[in-house]
């Protein structure tokens, strides 16, 4: 009987060892799958911090603001804020774009920098919510983002409709500092939709920031 049971023992013992050894690989292949997949960032916290203090940040009289005393954005945090009186946008900027997030404000998304660097600010929020106001938007229309360390001044200079999975509508490696703000299309839809309306703006004015 021995030769019958013990090979079915180390059986069931090398499949149960084989799937310990898989199971968290699989998992976070599972997990990497869900980011990708999904249209926003992942949900980390509901515990969001509020780091916006305008004027906490001293600016020097040439219009500069040293590198070191930037509060730098954690995911959650709110940060800033973004407004335009001509559509009347004024709306709590949140870093990080997951669902909870955009309950909130709008949110940034993360592989974006915040206003001074110049790069890219790519911020979104809700067509029927915060961001309802920007069908309104033309071309020539100011922004503003407020921040802990100055107010950042941003000109349209165009804006689009575009399909959700057209990666050539931005630019991460942009040479110049280009606000943009995006939601859903068309307006006023209460379910995501597969084009996305966006406002390309350019930076007019603001601290600059140094080493």
């Amino acid at each position: 009987m021995a030769y019958v049971y013990m090979p079915l023992f180390f059986s069931i013992l090398s499949y149960g060892i084989v799937y310990l050894m898989t199971s968290d690989m699989i998992s976070l292949a599972t997990g990497v799958t869900q980011l990708i997949m999904t249209e926003s960032d992942p949900d980390f916290s509901v515990d969001y911090a509020n780091t916006f203090n305008p004027g906490s940040v001293e600016i020097s009289n040439d219009n500069t603001v040293k590198r070191a005393d930037v509060p730098q954005a954690n995911y959650g945090d709110l940060y800033a804020y973004v407004k335009c009186q001509d559509i009347g946008l004024d709306c709590p900027v949140y870093m990080g774009s997951d669902n909870s997030i955009l309950k909130l404000g709008a949110g940034q998304v993360t592989a974006t920098y915040q206003p001074g660097f110049g790069s890219l600010i790519m911020i979104g929020a809700h067509n029927n919510t915060f961001f309802n106001c920007l069908k309104n938007i033309q071309t020539g229309t100011v922004i503003t983002m407020e921040t802990s360390y100055g107010t950042y001044t941003y000109q349209v200079n165009s804006t689009e409709v575009v399909d959700v999975t057209d990666k050539d509508a931005y630019d991460f490696f942009t040479d110049h500092e280009q606000l943009l703000l995006y939601t859903c299309y068309p307006f006023d839809m209460l379910a995501s939709t597969d084009y996305r309306f966006m406002v390309h703006a350019d930076l007019v004015s603001g601290p600059t920031i140094v080493d």
